[in-house]
């Protein structure tokens, strides 16, 4: 990233996407080599009068943290990730390994254990507290994970940077669109690659936009989480909705690897056979070694940012792509229990809502 363009998404950042004022606490989590788009958001911070603390990550301290912690330790949440989202009241985060090769080494079962720890660190305080939180895509882009998920870094990188880059008022106007028009549906079906046929409920659930932005109408509606690049608008289906198979197409970083193929079939929402191939091999591992509701769907995403692009590391807000997620998911109001999520995506999917088209083939329909 070149500095004019670090100095202006970190000024976009404080002022558009969180609203940061001499009221705040901002707590930025980082690696170092985020290091320069930290900074730059902290000076943005600072020249708010906010107060700012940054937390350093390396390669070497997640190593540490997983060799040395019992799934016991890592259960439990941690006491300072709590302390600061007891006294934050906006988080960025800047998560991700510079190598995510190291991701490899590390037993599905500590994995699984530390999802159970974050969240009880973070989500219920983070709720009760109206936290605002943004994820920062650009963080992840190395050329060692490019390296590791078999990318073409320089293509990753631009798409990313185009992605992050757009109008988010255009964006936004899209997203509320597409939510006006699901507004009240109940019944949905996707159909598609791989033979998929799945169909779920969404009576009564809230749906989540994702448009780069937390305002004051997000606040109100509880909708604390977002990210950059944004586009897609998500809910939680009722939990013992779904039937039916799903076939993943989209290809999805996990655990250090590039999973495509993964295919689920539901019954009463529950899911009664989890395949793949080797490419999906560690991601069953993770799962299977998951606590909570890990086998009931939790998730239901289509992605409208007209710049992302499926394939890489942002493939629930590209454009017409679905996402279809298992496992704990209080972030958007479900009644999982937390543990294990796993979230994966469908390229060229169809999608009716109660019997009218609003994907087509992967493009979404226009009112």
């Amino acid at each position: 990233m070149s500095t004019n363009f670090v100095v202006s998404l970190a000024k976009s950042i404080v002022d558009d996407c969180l609203h940061i004022t001499a009221k705040d606490n901002v707590s930025i989590n980082l690696y170092p080599h985020n290091l320069s788009l930290a900074e730059e958001i902290a000076d943005e911070c600072f020249r708010k009068g906010a107060d700012v603390m940054m937390s350093l990550y390396t390669d070497k301290f997640l190593s540490s943290l997983y060799d040395h912690l019992s799934e016991g330790s890592l259960r439990q949440p941690s006491a300072y990730c709590r302390s600061l989202t007891e006294t934050s009241t906006a988080e960025i985060f800047m998560s991700g390994t510079y190598d995510p090769s190291i991701l490899r080494k590390i037993d599905p079962k500590k994995l699984a254990a530390d999802s159970v720890g974050e969240t009880k660190a973070h989500l219920p305080l983070s709720k009760e507290r109206r936290i605002r939180t943004l994820n920062i895509g650009l963080a992840i882009v190395t050329k060692p994970r490019a390296r590791s998920y078999g990318f073409d870094y320089e293509k990753w990188n631009g798409m990313m940077l185009a992605a992050t880059s757009v109008d988010y008022g255009k964006l936004t106007e899209m997203g509320r669109r597409l939510r006006e028009k699901l507004r009240d549906a109940r019944h949905f079906a996707i159909t598609g690659p791989g033979q998929t046929n799945l169909s779920f409920d969404i009576s009564g659930r809230k749906w989540y936009l994702s448009d780069g932005v937390v305002d004051h109408e997000d606040i109100e509606n509880e909708d604390l989480d977002d990210g950059l690049p944004a586009g897609s608008l998500v809910a939680a289906p009722l939990e013992d909705s779904a039937e039916g198979r799903i076939t993943f197409n989209a290809g999805t970083p996990v655990m250090g690897r590039l999973s495509k193929g993964l295919q689920l079939r539901f019954r009463a929402g529950r899911v009664v056979s989890f395949k793949g191939n080797a490419s999906t091999a560690a991601v069953k591992r993770m799962w299977e070694a998951g606590a909570g509701d890990k086998d009931r769907i939790g998730y239901f995403g289509i992605g409208f940012n007209p710049k992302a692009e499926a394939g890489y590391t942002v493939n629930n807000v590209a454009n017409g792509v679905v996402s279809i997620g298992i496992g704990g998911n209080e972030f958007i109001r479900g009644k999982n229990k937390p543990g294990v999520f796993v979230l994966d995506s469908i390229v060229g999917a169809t999608v009716k809502a109660d019997g009218r088209t609003v994907v087509q083939k992967g493009k979404i329909v226009s009112a």
